[in-house]
């Protein structure tokens, strides 16, 4: 479910539709995911944004397990911030997102407790200061090892 495969350091992208675009054309590659992830991803964001107000700012965007085939995490630093809407916020609350870990979990109960996981270590801020410091993905690694 975390392999060195999927982790990103310093990845440079427009915007999330462009990320949503590239990490779901991987997973695919990889059958991983079914055709129509990228989409599901944008549709959920826009219903259920995922991003948190926290240092670095991180997204967890993710989507239901109908068009997974195995679990995988993604974890990506990125070079430049893109913006993500605050998850439970308004339409208007917009933050700017440096990190992103992307769910891909096919059950549901097991897609629960991983976003539970997840969000106890980012509130870790040194689980993020990891990831944000990180400039290799051998350093990513450790960071994520510590914490999950």
């Amino acid at each position: 479910m975390i392999t060195k495969d999927f982790m990103y350091c310093n990845y440079t992208v427009e915007n999330k539709e462009e990320l949503f675009d590239k990490l779901a054309l991987d997973l695919m590659q990889k059958g991983i995911v079914k055709e129509g992830f990228s989409q599901a991803l944008k549709d959920r964001e826009m219903e259920f944004p995922t991003g948190l107000p926290v240092k670095h700012g991180v997204a967890i965007p993710h989507t239901d397990g109908s068009l997974v085939n195995s679990d995988q995490l993604l974890f990506v630093t990125l070079n430049n911030p893109i913006t993500f809407n605050e998850m439970g916020g308004d339409e208007e609350d917009i933050l700017e997102i440096n990190i992103v870990i992307m769910l891909a979990v096919k059950d549901g109960k097991k897609h629960l407790n991983v976003l539970q996981n997840l969000i106890q270590a980012i509130q870790k801020e040194s689980f993020i200061d990891g990831l944000a410091d990180a400039t290799n993905v051998d350093m990513m690694e450790e960071a994520i090892k510590i914490y999950l």
